[in-house]
This record gives C-alpha cells, structure tokens and sequence, in this order.
C-alpha cells in the first residue's frame, strides 16, 4: 500500500475496494498525530487502563505491549495500541511535565514549557530582540536588563552570583566594553589568572590600568594613579575643610585666620593643607589638630611666605595629626 512520505498516511489506490477503510487508517493516524499531546514520555510498559485517545512517548526500556518500540509515540484507539515513528522536528507537550519537547536526533528533548512553566534546555541558539549566530549563540538587544536574587520567601537564598569560568590559565574570561563595537575596556582574568583592568583610545592600542597578582592579592597600577585636584577653599575668618571633597587643599590666606576642625573625616584619612599668604597672616589652628613632633612649629606669617601641613586623622584620639614644612 502507497503511503505519504512524513505522516506515512495510507494512499487510497485506483479502483481500490473497500476505500473507506485506508480513508479511515489516514484519519486514526492524523487524529493520533496532529497538536500532539502525550500522557508521559518515561513509561516503559502500558498503562493498566488506559482511555480512547491517550498517547505516550514510549521510554527506553519498552516492554509488554510496548516492547521494540522506545522512543516511539503509542496511541490507544479502538481498543489497541497503535505506534508513530517520529521524524526529527516533531513536537510534543508533555502533560505530566507541562513542558513542550521536540525531537532531535538525539531523542526527544525540551524546549520550553507550557502555561505551568518548565524547562528550556539544550537550545543552541537564542536571540533576544536580535539574531544569534554561531559565534554569538546567546544573544540579546534591549535597553535595560534585570537580574534578581530568588527571595528566602520564594524558596531561594537571597543571594546572587554569577559564576563564569574558563578551560585554562592562558584562555581568557573577560567583559569586553565597545563603543561602535571598538573596544574601550576589558576586566577579567585575560590571558592568565591575574585580575586586569585594561582600557583602549581606538580599540587596538590596550593599556593595563590595574592588575591584582592572583597568589599575593596585591594590586599594581602600570599606568600609575592620577592625583586628584586640588581644591581650592574660600578664604574668610574662619576656614573649614570638607574631607570628603578631596585629600589636597589650598588656601591663599589674606589676614587673621583660624583653621576649624574639618568635618566628614574618617579614620585614617589623609590630606594636604597648603597656605599661601597673601598679606601678613596669622594662622590659628583648631585644638583637633596636633603635630606629630609634640610642639607646635612656628608658622610663617610675611605676605608670600606658606605652610604646608601633611595630616592624617586618628579616630581614638580624634586628632589630626600633621607634619609642617
């Protein structure tokens, strides 16, 4: 009997007899076949009872009525069980699971599931707003992305990390930052498993800008620290430094002046004081700062002439203590 090449429905010949029954075996199948939907796709043997119209995928170790025919689709019609090859691109969703399957070469795989969730596994391609490729298999266009810890109350930890990994020391794990897709800046373990930071002009020229020593933990600066700017303070009777503004300060100083105890220190803090005078001056210092020879220098006070304090803020003294020169 002649049969279709994908569904292998049976073919009604010329002035074949009793037509109504191949007619009747085509529809079994398409009604067997078509929006297939199964029970399970792990039973190995059937089910006691099953009802008119149930289908399975059969599993691996097929056996009783099933046996010769794993991996096969198993419709109960008619009070017998009929069993479908399936070809590669079939689909089906499987009721127990909630999940929708396809099959692959391999066997039957998961691609994603139905209204009660499920798994999406085994894609080896994904584009999110755009195409993936083979070089980009996992890729995305959007203008914001989220990334959101499973809450203790959700079942979940409250935590979140990403783990990324690489085969060997001399491979590289990195994130890549592009302006016109050019490089800009790149962080990771590039090329051997120090921690870099390495920034780029024009995409083709790097420079390391950081390196943490993988064994010691210690940080390297190749291309040197840049100091911050000075700030400049507002001269008046009274001058008070803000330490969060910045570690080097200058004043050009015009009279009598008293140097409050600055505000927003932090212990340990470091900064640079220099006063420069303008006119003749004389320098009151607050009773927080104190000099680390014991006794108090004595200051410049002729117009043009300057002091400069290197201070440093201890907390359990609250003191800031300096250096004169």
């Amino acid at each position: 009997m002649s049969e279709t090449t994908k569904l292998r429905l049976p073919l009604i010949a010329a002035a074949q007899a009793q037509k109504h029954v191949t007619h009747n075996e085509a529809l079994l199948k398409l009604d067997a076949l078509l929006h297939l939907e199964v029970m399970d796709k792990d039973r190995d043997a059937p089910p006691a009872n099953p009802a008119d119209g149930d289908r399975y995928i059969v599993g691996a170790g097929a056996s009783g009525a099933w046996a010769g025919e794993a991996g096969h689709v198993a419709a109960f019609q008619d009070g017998v069980w009929r069993f479908h090859p399936p070809q590669i691109g079939w689909r089906a969703f499987v009721r127990d699971e909630g999940a929708l399957y396809v099959k692959a070469q391999s066997g039957w795989i998961a691609v994603g599931g139905g209204a009660g969730g499920g798994a999406l596994q085994n894609v080896t391609l994904f584009g999110l707003g755009t195409e993936a490729d083979a070089v980009n298999p996992f890729s995305a266009r959007v203008g914001k992305a989220l990334w959101a810890a499973t809450t203790v109350a959700e079942g979940g930890t409250g935590d979140l990390r990403y783990t990324l990994n690489k085969e060997a020391a001399a491979n590289v794990l990195s994130l890549l930052f592009q302006r016109g897709w050019s490089g800009r800046a790149e962080m990771g373990l590039i090329g051997d498993d120090d921690f870099q930071i390495k920034v780029s002009a024009n995409g083709s020229m790097w420079r390391e800008a950081m390196r943490i020593d993988g064994a010691s933990g210690r940080a390297a600066f190749p291309g040197g620290i840049a100091p911050r700017p000075w700030v400049n303070l507002t001269d008046a009777a009274t001058v008070t430094i803000d330490a969060a503004a910045g570690d080097r300060f200058r004043l050009a100083a015009g009279g009598s002046r008293t140097l409050a105890k600055p505000v927003n220190l932090m212990d340990g803090m470091r900064f640079i004081l220099r006063v420069t005078n303008s006119a003749n001056v004389t320098l009151t210092l607050n009773a927080a700062f104190a000099p680390f020879s014991g006794s108090a220098p004595a200051l410049r006070a002729g117009a043009g002439q300057s002091n400069t304090f290197d201070c440093v803020y201890d907390a359990a003294a609250d003191k800031v203590f300096y250096a004169w020169y």
